[in-house]
């Protein structure tokens, strides 16, 4: 499970945890947000599986925007006296809206480490 969370985290390789799937580290590089490796750069795994594979990851995308909305709403309620419903909905815009690259990118790994097992052999 921590090689699984390591790769999420860090957008390695499932499989060696050591090649990058992305040619950019940064989420925040909007030109290049979706240029992955065709391989990896370590192990050789083929990261482009068959046409289509990432639509998947539209799924595992909403999971996490709704996970940051209801992380939101708790906090707004925890944290101020008064649930406001207008800035709620404010925030919710302007933070979705910062995080969509990270969300975008982050989706397509787990997508990946929910059918690519770690092999610790692979490390090289």
């Amino acid at each position: 499970m921590v090689a699984k969370l390591n790769s999420i985290f860090n957008h390695k390789c499932p499989q060696c945890l050591e090649g990058d799937i992305y040619q950019t580290q940064s989420s925040y590089q909007l030109k290049d947000i979706a240029k992955m490796n065709h391989s990896c750069p370590k192990c050789g795994l083929d990261f482009e599986r068959e046409p289509g594979y990432y639509y998947g990851a539209m799924y595992v995308s909403y999971a996490l925007t709704v996970a940051i909305g209801v992380s939101l709403f708790v906090a707004d309620i925890v944290l101020f006296s008064e649930f406001n419903t207008w800035y709620y909905m404010l925030a919710l815009t302007l933070l979705l809206l910062v995080l969509s690259p990270w969300t975008f990118r982050t989706s397509r790994v787990i997508w990946l480490n929910f059918f690519i097992k770690y092999k610790p052999e692979m490390k090289r």
